[in-house]
């Protein structure tokens, strides 16, 4: 059995094509309800939950795994680390894929974060007006810090009841809450940032299907400063695959 952590949706659309192409049974492993009703079409099964290390080699003797491909989101490096320990504890095969980045532009008001805490205090030296666009996990970082103490700032996330409640529990109100699911066009992204009057955008680099490229080009146009989030480095032995072709193909050389 086949075992696709997919935080993405292109790690879903990975997960059914494995299945399709292998013929194996393919399990897969969401964070959420809304994760798994997008993720059940074309696979055997989907759990819901996050998983520690150990509940992770659990779940690989429970439905005897020999592979686990790690489609998590390119910025969860936390998940691929105990996924590859996972996977050598058990003595499995581990693939990683991986989205492409967008390049980014020759743009002198766009500037680099190592994570979301230097991000923060970036977006607080470049505007009044920030508008993330990180979704809801790294959102309580940026509502504590006090660097952005006093500034107005907007959050779009997924508009499901649970984010929605955290963001009114960190203490945004419904005005600067964007509940709204993405990836967005030029046009949406350019008039959400133009009826804020952002001056300060700050984004993660996560690849086309995260509509990265129509948010760094709506910014630019409307001439607020970018925050770009950059990716976790890849420090692990295992390579990144960057293509559902080149994930089958390693696969069938394992």
């Amino acid at each position: 059995m086949i075992w696709v952590i997919a935080g993405t949706q292109d790690g879903r659309e990975l997960a059914a094509e494995l299945k399709r192409h292998s013929g194996e049974k393919v399990i897969v492993t969401v964070i959420s309800q809304y994760g798994k009703l997008l993720a059940a079409p074309g696979v055997d099964q989907v759990l819901v939950g996050r998983l520690t290390q150990d509940q992770m080699e659990e779940l690989i003797g429970t439905y005897q795994i020999d592979c686990v491909v790690d489609a998590s989101h390119p910025y969860a490096a936390i998940v691929s680390q105990m996924a590859q320990a996972a996977a050598k504890a058990t003595s499995i095969r581990y693939l990683r894929y991986e989205r492409p980045e967008v390049p980014l532009p020759d743009y002198a008001r766009l500037y680099h974060a190592k994570d979301e805490y230097e991000a923060a205090e970036l977006a607080a030296s470049l505007g009044k007006r920030i508008y993330l666009t990180t979704g809801s996990k790294t959102l309580p970082v940026f509502m504590q810090s006090k660097a952005l103490s006093g500034k107005e700032i907007w959050a779009r996330v997924l508009p499901t009841p649970e984010v929605v409640a955290q963001c009114k529990n960190l203490g945004l109100t419904p005005k600067y809450i964007v509940a709204i699911q993405g990836p967005f066009s030029l046009a949406m992204n350019r008039a959400m940032f133009t009826d804020t009057q952002a001056d300060v955008i700050v984004m993660k680099n996560s690849g086309l299907v995260g509509g990265t490229d129509t948010k760094l080009t709506a910014a630019m146009e409307t001439g607020a400063a970018i925050v770009v989030i950059d990716r976790p480095i890849n420090r692990s032995e295992y390579p990144v695959l960057t293509s559902v072709k080149d994930v089958i193909k390693a696969w069938e050389e394992l």
